[in-house]
């Protein structure tokens, strides 16, 4: 009895994004992922990220076409990411979702609007609402949000590649279509929010 206790407690503290995590593939080096995807190959990668990146970019497509991944954002910049309200047992955060790889790269969800007169991309903000742990205040949230302690991580597919241009360069860049997000704290690992069921 008490094995079959323990193993139900187990499975209890298992979330939605949990199941939908364990049957994603783990993308390694997203910034390679993403240039082979796009199809170049950007300076600035580590020799073995180049080596990878030249090799993959003939199969890239295919290897990941319709598959599910999870991909780490790491730590969101304070501009891009706000607390907006939580109630008994959910929370918003308010997030531009933009990962800028270096090198005109990016990870955007969806395609961006535009890039700005200096070059910079233009992406607009969007509310995510999810589960929080109720013992989280709301000062909790805003702290974590303003000092940039806020850690993405997503589910989904790779979408279609896109490129801009616009204050004297051009930026090649790959849509992602999440069907989960978790909001980590960057220093704790600590849960803050859970987005499940975005599609």
């Amino acid at each position: 009895m008490l094995h079959i206790a323990v193993a139900l407690a187990l499975f209890s503290a298992a979330t939605p994004y949990d199941d939908v995590r364990a049957k994603a593939a783990s993308v390694e080096r997203l910034s390679s992922t993403v240039a082979a995807l796009v199809g170049v190959c950007p300076d600035g990668l580590m020799v073995d990220e180049l080596e990878e990146c030249k090799k993959n970019l003939g199969t890239a497509a295919k290897q990941w076409a319709g598959k599910t991944v999870v991909v780490n954002v790491g730590a969101v910049d304070p501009q891009f990411m706000s607390f907006a309200s939580r109630d008994a047992e959910t929370a918003k955060l308010v997030w531009a979702p933009l990962l800028d790889l270096g090198n005109e790269l990016a990870l955007t969800l969806g395609r961006p609007e535009k890039l700005s007169a200096s070059g910079t991309i233009v992406v607009a903000r969007r509310p995510f609402v999810g589960a929080s742990d109720p013992m989280l205040m709301d000062s909790d949230l805003q702290r974590a949000a303003n000092t940039g302690n806020v850690m993405v991580e997503m589910v989904g597919t790779f979408g279609k590649p896109w490129q801009l241009q616009g204050g004297g360069k051009i930026v090649r860049g790959l849509s992602f279509e999440p069907t989960a997000i978790r909001f980590l704290h960057a220093r704790t690992g600590k849960v803050l929010v859970e987005v499940t069921n975005l599609k």
